[in-house]
């Protein structure tokens, strides 16, 4: 038996170093190895940074039990000059919270001082894009809200809640183009139950784009533009265009923009933006985001 082992140990002693100054047999031999792994399908992580690309939403969803805490202010605009000190004596607020019920869907609440509007919103990731054998090309997200004007009515005129209601849905197809680049296309459709004038339209629809551009590890420069495919016929509006900064700080993203739209949620950004970029008359304003964990 003890001859045996000794003639094994050999044999192995022999096979291990033949293996080694054989450069080809080792070569098959990885071969051989690797065939035996199968290359996974993969999400894509972070297209952008948080749930918004600057006012439009982005393809992100909170997790799973994630509460997302969004505190937002809008200046006044920059062309107001020192006595309003460029806007910042008039500011506009919005408070929103969002969470995830699952990976793939969630819900949100939210009230801005602008108007004194409510809002109520679901999103839905659709599709998501994956690298691998099975990749797919985009993420596709849907998000629906349903907006409320809060302001009292006129002593001249009553105003029934369903007056007040206006509803906005939107689809994200989103793509992270490299490491450093994200690109989004963002049809929207706006329906308001009541418009200011005869020469507004209840029903509009726009084309929208937005982009990140990763400038380095925490810092990403934004954009977005939303074109009308429907036409207002009211010159008070224009489209809606802004450009921002995102800052992570530790749990925290902090984002800095400029837009000529005076209102945060979606009927005013999309549909009633009344800045002009040509004169100056655009808003200085800042998202600043948290999330907590409420359910592992």
């Amino acid at each position: 038996m003890k001859h045996m082992t000794t003639v094994f140990k050999g044999w192995a002693l022999i096979t291990m170093v033949w293996c080694i100054a054989s450069p080809a047999h080792g070569q098959d031999l990885l071969d051989l190895l690797n065939e035996g792994v199968v290359e996974e399908t993969r999400p894509v992580e972070a297209t952008f940074k948080d749930t918004r690309i600057v006012n439009v939403q982005s393809n992100e969803t909170p997790a799973e039990g994630v509460m997302h805490f969004v505190i937002a202010h809008r200046f006044g605009t920059l062309n107001s000059g020192i006595y309003e000190l460029w806007g910042l004596d008039n500011a506009q607020m919005r408070m929103a919270l969002d969470y995830g019920l699952n990976d793939r869907l969630a819900v949100g609440v939210a009230r801005n001082t602008y108007q004194k509007t409510y809002e109520v919103n679901v999103k839905a990731r659709v599709l998501q894009q994956t690298t691998g054998p099975e990749a797919f090309p985009v993420s596709v997200t849907w998000y629906s809200v349903a907006m409320a004007n809060g302001l009292r009515p006129s002593e001249s005129m009553s105003m029934p809640f369903s007056h007040r209601l206006s509803y906005v849905h939107q689809i994200v197809l989103a793509r992270k183009m490299t490491e450093k680049w994200s690109l989004a296309f963002v049809p929207s459709f706006v329906h308001r139950n009541v418009v200011e004038t005869p020469d507004e339209v209840h029903d509009v629809w726009t084309a929208g784009v937005g982009t990140r551009w990763k400038v380095a590890p925490r810092v990403s420069l934004n954009g977005e533009y939303h074109h009308y495919l429907s036409q207002q016929f009211d010159d008070r509006f224009s489209p809606s265009l802004s450009l921002g900064v995102d800052l992570e700080t530790g749990g925290h993203v902090f984002q800095l923009h400029v837009t000529n739209a005076r209102g945060m949620f979606e009927r005013s950004f999309l549909a009633e933006p009344a800045g002009k970029w040509a004169t100056g008359d655009v808003y200085f304003g800042f998202n600043l985001s948290r999330v907590f964990t409420v359910r592992d």
